[in-house]
């Protein structure tokens, strides 16, 4: 089944100004971190993350194979509209 995935404006934000401020290289591994989460999440979201009922959420790592950046992402699912939301991105070893 299909999803709608969508980011919370302050992730989403975040994300803008860290892709608006990096270099080249950087804004490559941005972009191939968006893509795969709106690709991935898109189908059967509940099916891909560790559910943590102390965040009502997923968490998810997001695989990077040339960078030695580690991303996780946290997301609720909400099935009765069809929909993902993203809620967090936690960067780390960039």
């Amino acid at each position: 089944m299909r999803y709608t995935v969508l980011w919370d404006t302050d992730v989403e934000t975040a994300f803008i100004n860290a892709w608006t401020a990096a270099d080249s290289p950087m804004r490559a591994i941005l972009t191939h971190i968006a893509n795969w989460v709106d690709q991935n999440l898109a189908e059967d979201p509940d099916k891909l993350g560790q559910f943590r009922d102390d965040l009502n959420a997923y968490i998810l790592a997001v695989p990077l194979s040339d960078s030695a950046a580690r991303v996780a992402i946290t997301y609720q699912v909400l099935a009765d509209d069809r929909q993902v939301r993203v809620v967090r991105l936690l960067f780390s070893g960039a």
